[in-house]
């Protein structure tokens, strides 16, 4: 039973929490059948079951088997209340994401009820009457649930605390930590943490790992720093850390996302930025197709999702457009939304034909633009404005309005058969796994 039970709890994202209880009960049942205490449940079942409930984040489950536990005589030990925490983190957790979602159900109390309930018990675990004292790992549980309960301070307060208990930092602790500076998007925590990481490198060999770094990319995007962001994906290159495909979208969103900075001598109006971050968005996306990506990572659909909004809302629907074909490549059939942008984006930058070749196109993929309203309406304009200009419309208004080439060019190639010409991409180099 007690295998089993731990079975289940190991489930991925605690999806066999219920039946872990149900062996527990089940367990229970047997033993007083036989009438055998050797086969009842003990506190390694029951911290089993309730791990399981704390992947799942079924915080409430987790906390009545405390209850049965104390009643039938057995005494919750650290790793029980340890586990108990880790399920209000999780809760906490499910809570913000669903609230992000635009729940509207969810207010931002239920969001840090769990976390209060973790922190409720541990303050009973340091009171005097307590019999278990936390320990480094039940201190980062407690992190972790200010961490998705969105309570920045009071995180950095339990480091203090597990200091003042003679108690030494890990990496866990500093990874949770700047998971709560990502959670409130704080750059300047998160840069704190960092300095702390540095300090504990320097005295006890603790180094910032993956889950540090991706954490304080994700608080740079939420920050509206896309350039910190790139920065620190390059570094962890450099380190020899392995960003994984979800690192490498979170720095191409944060370039999408970036506002566009005009420098002080562009006239005002022009199209003209100091720093293009879609180019450097294409960039990080060429790494991730590139030898020189770390192992495992390659474009997903939401690698293609970012990039082909971005160029198609900034006006390069070439690159839009080579991006569809290479989203079809890799087995990512585009949603019907991302052609309409990239046939508005060619009609905006006044090349119609192309616009028109590409809704064509769209047949090949299982979409009729007759039957999308949107579609169809930019196919009868553009049939409209050929046959009223003529065959050298594209161009012309192209060169007139001032859009770079690729605008209104020919079809564009994101790739080269040297893997190493990084020409065209200024920051491949550095960039370089």
């Amino acid at each position: 039973y007690r295998l089993a039970i731990s079975a289940c709890a190991r489930a991925p994202h605690g999806a066999r929490w219920k039946e872990g209880i149900r062996l527990l009960n089940e367990m229970r049942d047997a033993a007083l059948k036989t009438n055998s205490t050797a086969e009842a449940p003990d506190v390694v079942a029951y911290t089993a079951a309730i791990a399981g409930c704390s992947e799942a984040g079924e915080y409430t489950a987790a906390m009545r088997l405390i209850q049965t536990m104390r009643s039938e005589g057995i005494m919750p030990n650290v790793v029980t209340f340890s586990a108990v925490m880790n399920a209000c983190a999780s809760a906490s957790a499910i809570m913000a994401r669903r609230r992000e979602e635009e729940d509207r159900s969810i207010e931002l109390e239920d969001v840090k009820a769990p976390m209060n309930r973790a922190l409720r018990l541990l303050e009973a675990m340091k009171s005097p009457t307590s019999s278990v004292r936390p320990n480094i790992v039940t201190y980062n549980a407690a992190i972790r649930a200010c961490a998705e309960g969105l309570n920045l301070d009071v995180a950095f307060d339990l480091l203090r605390q597990l200091k003042e208990d003679g108690l030494e930092p890990t990496v866990v602790t500093y990874g949770s930590l700047m998971t709560a500076c990502e959670r409130v998007g704080n750059i300047e925590a998160a840069s704190k943490v960092f300095r702390m990481v540095k300090n504990h490198d320097e005295e006890d060999g603790i180094k910032a790992n993956e889950i540090i770094y991706g954490a304080a990319i994700s608080c740079c995007r939420k920050a509206g720093e896309p350039e910190r962001a790139l920065l620190l994906l390059r570094k962890m290159i450099s380190e020899k850390l392995a960003p994984n495909t979800a690192t490498f979208n979170t720095v191409i969103a944060a370039l999408s996302e970036a506002k566009p900075s005009f420098s002080s001598s562009t006239a005002k109006g022009s199209k003209e930025t100091t720093s293009n971050t879609w180019e450097k968005a294409l960039s990080v996306y060429k790494v991730m197709k590139s030898k020189h990506a770390p192992p495992g990572v390659s474009p997903n659909r939401q690698t293609y999702n970012i990039l082909i909004r971005n160029l198609a809302t900034n006006l390069q629907p070439g690159y839009a457009e080579s991006l569809l074909t290479s989203m079809c490549d890799a087995g990512f059939v585009p949603d019907v939304d991302l052609y309409t942008l990239t046939v508005r984006s060619y009609e905006r930058c006044g090349n119609p034909m192309r616009a028109l070749g590409l809704m064509e196109s769209m047949r090949e993929v299982g979409y009729d633009f007759y039957d999308i309203k949107v579609l169809d309406e930019a196919f009868k304009n553009a049939v409209k404005i050929v046959n009223k200009v003529g065959k050298g419309f594209a161009t012309e208004t192209g060169s007139r309005r001032g859009y770079s080439d690729f605008c209104v060019g020919e079809e564009i190639n994101l790739y080269h058969d040297d893997d190493d010409d990084d020409n065209d991409y200024q920051i491949l180099d550095s960039l370089k796994y």
